[in-house]
């Protein structure tokens, strides 16, 4: 940026120096090096302009790849309970068959709508998933995978583009469950909603509190990231 400021003020100087020729130096020769800066400029000017494509395509590919990381995890959470919740089941049959059946009903319920749609999300059939979802919102308000059910389908909302139900669902995540861990991805993911949605306060207020409450996440360094290239433009 420096130097193209001083490009142009070379060529504006050039300018003002064509009532002040130097003895022996003609018209054309001054023009010739008018035309140079302005090439130097031209050429500098698609530089800059070529260094913030890369960039902005790598910040891009960063949270494409966080998103993907994120799934890949909760994929493999989902198996790990899935593997549990077997064991605990086979456990108490052989203990006590009838012991807790109908609740053994529910829970299976839950986690069978829960484990159905991470294979949804992992497989990008978003719209089916965000179904299974909010079926399991409105069937277990307390259950044990509604905080997570919350949090992806705030993040499916966002995959679509529907920016503003992403900030509301995730809204309601932030306000409904204060201790879950995924706490710091949701705060990140509805300030690009907010972003998206062009409420550009709100969405460095939730930047800044990623940053300051997780400052050890992988969210905090993306909101890092943002907050940098929010303040640039």
């Amino acid at each position: 940026m420096n130097i193209l400021k001083n490009s142009i003020f070379l060529f504006f100087l050039g300018l003002s120096n064509l009532t002040y020729l130097q003895e022996g130096e003609s018209l054309e020769l001054l023009l010739e090096k008018i035309n140079q800066l302005k090439k130097e400029i031209e050429e500098l000017t698609s530089s800059m302009e070529i260094n913030n494509l890369s960039i902005s395509r790598l910040e891009e590919a960063n949270q494409i790849r966080y998103v993907d990381l994120d799934k890949r995890i909760h994929l493999i959470e989902s198996k790990l309970l899935f593997e549990e919740s077997l064991e605990e089941e086979s456990s108490e049959n052989s203990i006590n068959p009838l012991s807790g059946l109908v609740e053994e009903e529910i829970e299976s319920g839950e986690f069978d709508l829960w484990s159905n749609s991470m294979r949804l999300v992992d497989n990008s059939r978003y719209s089916e998933a965000a179904e299974n979802l909010r079926l399991l919102i409105l069937s277990y308000p307390d259950g044990t995978y509604t905080g997570d059910a919350y949090f992806w389908l705030g993040e499916i909302y966002l995959v679509q583009e529907m920016f503003e139900d992403s900030a509301e669902i995730l809204n309601a995540f932030n306000l409904k469950f204060e201790e879950h861990p995924r706490k710091a991805d949701a705060l990140y993911k509805l300030a690009l909603a907010k972003i998206n949605l062009e409420d550009i306060i709100s969405a460095e207020t939730f930047l800044q509190e990623v940053i300051s409450n997780y400052p050890n996440s992988g969210a905090a360094l993306l909101a890092e990231q943002d907050l940098i290239k929010l303040n640039s433009q």
